[in-house]
């Protein structure tokens, strides 16, 4: 879902000028925040500046700053004299990810396309019709440039209000399944919608939009929970359903019998 090339980030000063500071301020921000959706930053890890800034070439400043908006976001937390740790993924943030998006996804389908961008995405149905049944690696990661783009096109179509929760909701998604998809053992996400959707889209058919994306989330769950049913990571405390019990509940219990 994720394209660092899609206008969901920002887009930078096309005037040909060097940047100013907060265009600076800006890279780093993206270029960490890709760093985390694409898993260069693994969850759970801690990071320093140093870290940020010898791994992508920033100044002290732009490690900062950037850290700091993963903070502010929710992405990292700060630890004390010890850096900032990168949200984990734990199957309670899978599950909220995936309930907000059933919320927030069928808003795609008021979404009212540009003649430009109506005549894109019929484009973009002849190259996916080609790509869609071949394995190849470049051919696997051109069908996922094309099938972000409509989802970029599509997000930039509703309300803008609601297309920015939505796009952070697809970036903690992209993260997710980055981070839990085995691409070399067959479990990978491949989307078999896109004719469908294409159509839905071209049509207006608001109600097919609305189910097809439903669909993909509810695909996407049995990937996400395929992939946790074989960690053999140990659940922690709570992380369940079955509480452990202190001694002293387990004595009172025994006098109560």
């Amino acid at each position: 879902m994720y394209d660092p090339a899609s206008p969901l980030l920002r887009v930078g000063d096309s005037t040909g000028s060097l940047p100013g500071p907060e265009a600076k301020a800006r890279f780093a921000e993206d270029r960490l925040l890709d760093a985390v959706i694409w898993c260069e930053i693994m969850p759970g890890h801690t990071v320093t500046e140093a870290d940020v800034m010898e791994r992508f070439g920033l100044t002290r400043a732009a490690a900062r700053a950037g850290l700091m908006r993963l903070g502010y976001d929710n992405w990292a937390s700060p630890q004390a004299r010890q850096g900032w740790q990168i949200l984990p993924i734990s199957g309670a943030l899978i599950g909220q990810v995936l309930e907000a998006r059933r919320f927030a996804e069928p808003s795609l389908a008021n979404a009212r396309l540009s003649a430009e961008a109506r005549r894109e995405i019929a484009d973009i149905g002849l190259v996916t019709a080609a790509l869609s049944q071949r394995r190849e690696e470049g051919a696997v990661m051109s069908f996922r440039h094309y099938v972000d783009r409509i989802d970029s096109l599509l997000i930039c179509a509703i309300n803008p209000l609601t297309a920015r929760h939505l796009r952070k909701l697809w970036h903690h998604s992209a993260r997710i399944t980055r981070f839990l998809e085995d691409e070399h053992g067959g479990q990978a996400l491949h989307r078999v919608d896109i004719a469908e959707l294409i159509e839905a889209v071209l049509a207006e058919d608001g109600d097919t939009i609305t189910s097809l994306r439903l669909r993909l989330i509810d695909t996407q769950e049995k990937l996400f929970m395929r992939q946790l049913l074989q960690s053999e990571a140990p659940l922690s405390h709570r992380s369940g359903l079955i509480v452990s019990h202190r001694p002293t509940d387990a004595a009172t219990n025994r006098r109560n019998l």
